[in-house]
């Protein structure tokens, strides 16, 4: 043993070792299920539309963004308001840690840095687990998982110990900025990485409101003011993709909500969507997705 150092455990307030579930789900508007209660920790965020969880303490109306936190034995049951189709991601887990009791009972809103947290969270999950996208029973009398956690047979190096870093991550900052405190002002620099950032989600707000248009590069440079190289540099830092193949991910993901929507034909959908032909757009989704755009509806009916 050497005595000239002096060292210091590092503490941890919060720690998770286990996962149950890990699921980005799709709901269909009109989803229901009738709940259940589990002996662990479980979150649902929701990443897009609205839905209604009821516990036995309270009703909460989620909108995108919000998160809620289901202690261990609290029953839990989920409906969705028959307009909007929502994305949720729910995770259970096992944590004993007394920090943990300060999500009891709590919903939460994420902001950007949180948000953050949880695409690597999902990411890191994608590289780690074989994960559909799944749909909890509708029938109250199975309570098994109907997509139990199963890893890759090759996973990648650190996969699950940066899941459980995330995890702890999220909520550490959770409990920090949610603690009741006299509100600070807090001044943020304004940085070239806090510009570029401000940049791209303009530029994501634009192909967003703009998608049925199918913007260009060209288009995009005019509007924003960049050489098409600034305007691939920054895009791609920032999202990991091509406008091209963003703006192809996006149209799959609305064609989705429209398909669960059920208010519109395929035609319809396609020609919202800015598609060419019914044909292209059917080509586009079944190489997206693996299924024909009635077979994606079919798909999510039967998971019901």
């Amino acid at each position: 043993m050497n005595r000239r150092y002096r060292h210091i455990k590092l503490k941890e307030q919060l720690s998770i070792d286990k996962i149950y579930s890990f699921h980005y789900n799709e709901l269909l508007k009109d989803f229901v299920y009738d709940g259940e209660r589990h002996n662990f920790w479980e979150f649902l965020y929701v990443d897009k539309g609205e839905v209604e969880i009821t516990t036995e303490f309270a009703t909460f109306h989620l909108k995108q963004g919000d998160m809620v936190f289901y202690s261990p034995n609290e029953f839990h049951s989920l409906r969705c308001n028959r307009k909007t189709p929502p994305n949720i991601f729910i995770v259970s887990f096992d944590c004993k840690s007394e920090a943990m009791r300060f999500f009891t009972h709590k919903t939460v809103r994420l902001g950007d840095e949180e948000r953050r947290l949880l695409s690597l969270l999902i990411e890191e999950g994608n590289k780690l687990f074989a994960m559909p996208v799944a749909i909890p029973s509708r029938l109250s009398g199975d309570r098994r998982p109907k997509h139990p956690l199963t890893r890759k047979e090759k996973p990648e190096f650190g996969a699950e110990q940066l899941i459980k870093m995330y995890l702890e991550m999220l909520f550490i900052r959770l409990i920090r900025l949610n603690r009741t405190a006299p509100a600070k002002v807090k001044l943020t620099p304004i940085t070239k990485e806090n510009e570029q950032r401000e940049l791209v989600k303009r530029i994501l707000d634009y192909l967003d409101a703009h998608l049925p248009e199918n913007p260009s590069v060209d288009e995009l440079c005019a509007e924003f003011a960049l050489s098409r190289t600034q305007l691939r540099a920054v895009f791609r830092e920032h999202t990991g993709c091509g406008v091209a193949e963003y703006v192809g991910r996006l149209r799959i993901e609305r064609a989705k909500t429209y398909i669960r929507e059920e208010t519109s034909n395929v035609t319809e959908i396609a020609e919202r969507l800015g598609f060419s032909s019914i044909h292209y757009f059917s080509r586009q989704f079944k190489k997206a997705t693996g299924m024909s755009p009635s077979e994606y509806l079919k798909t999510m009916k039967a998971r019901m």
